[in-house]
């Protein structure tokens, strides 16, 4: 504990943008907006992948993929991935990323989060969505015998 009178002087913390301004950095890749209650939500063409996430990461301090998940509907596949700032990880950001139900087929986020490694693994394993330009994309949790 300190005696002396708290340091107010400015931080380097960059404020959150809003979600307008981050499709307008994010152009022509958005297709549609899917706002969620904890972050946006910007739903990109399955072969925007790398440029999206590249985007976000360089250009608005993204910089810690948390997760990817993916989600089946009646007519689509979805990969969402969860976009976070280190320094302050109440900032996100969500990428949706919808596929095909006849071929669900995707870029991967690989080659921009290494983290996406592993849960893209998941999806495709899981759910049976394959990921484009992915390093390694083979089962991670079933046996290779498994049938569905």
């Amino acid at each position: 504990m300190s005696l002396e009178a708290p340091d107010t002087t400015e931080t380097d913390e960059v404020p959150e943008p809003t979600p307008d301004e981050l499709a307008a950095l994010l152009g022509d890749l958005v297709i549609d907006r899917d706002d969620h209650l904890n972050a946006p939500g910007f739903v990109i063409r399955p072969d925007a992948v790398q440029e999206t996430l590249s985007t976000l990461k360089e250009q608005a301090g993204y910089d810690h993929l948390s997760l990817v998940t993916a989600q089946e509907y009646e007519n689509r596949y979805e990969s969402i991935y969860h976009l976070k700032k280190f320094d302050d990880p109440t900032q996100e950001v969500s990428v949706v990323v919808p596929a095909d139900k006849d071929d669900p087929v995707s870029e991967s986020g690989e080659a921009v989060f290494r983290t996406a490694d592993w849960h893209e693994r998941e999806a495709y394993d899981l759910i049976g969505i394959e990921y484009d330009d992915h390093p390694d994309l083979r089962r991670i949790l079933l046996p290779e015998t498994w049938q569905g």
